[in-house]
């Protein structure tokens, strides 16, 4: 088993080679469900994990209990590209002491309340890193630009991808 940064790379390595071999096996689904519980506080519940609290900040009537889901999001973007970013870096062999990621983004909420047309959502999303690693310059853009290709959330963002819903009533 052969680690850096945390990471087995050789465990990863197995696991591509083995993809490449049986692509339909790369197909992964993953889920979550997320139970209101009061106000503005919900829980998402993965797997056997601990819930995770989901709120609205005092300021826009929830208690603060939680991230909002717009900041649940940036930090799935942000840890998301911290992952492709050490998985390179470190089949790369390239050692990563420190990794910050901030990721910001501005929406308007009079959208939200109906008080206007447009996009209730982002119109750009920032995505800065903060390394501190053995890798010079033109290697840690190019990790950062394989981190942001390579990125599920990110790509699950930009593109116009389908959300459908269906409902039960009174189960």
């Amino acid at each position: 088993m052969s680690k850096m940064n945390g990471i087995d790379v050789s465990m990863l390595g197995n696991l591509a080679d083995k993809f490449k071999k049986n692509p339909e096996e790369a197909i992964t689904s993953f889920a979550s469900t997320v139970k209101w519980k009061d106000g503005f506080y919900s829980e998402a519940e993965v797997g056997e994990y601990k819930p995770v609290p989901i709120d609205e900040p005092e300021w826009l009537s929830g208690t603060g209990k939680g991230l909002n889901p717009v900041e649940l999001l940036l930090s799935a973007l942000g840890a998301c590209v911290g992952v492709g970013f050490i998985a390179t870096a470190s089949g790369l062999g390239i050692k990563v002491y420190s990794l910050e990621v901030d990721v910001t983004g501005a929406i308007d909420l009079n959208v939200f309340f109906g008080l206007k047309e447009g996009n209730s959502g982002f119109d750009e999303i920032n995505v800065r890193f903060h390394v501190k690693s053995d890798a010079d310059q033109v290697q840690v853009e190019e990790l950062i630009a394989k981190a942001i290709e390579i990125s599920p959330v990110r790509n699950t963002i930009e593109r116009n991808v389908k959300v459908t819903s269906s409902y039960t009533l009174n189960s």
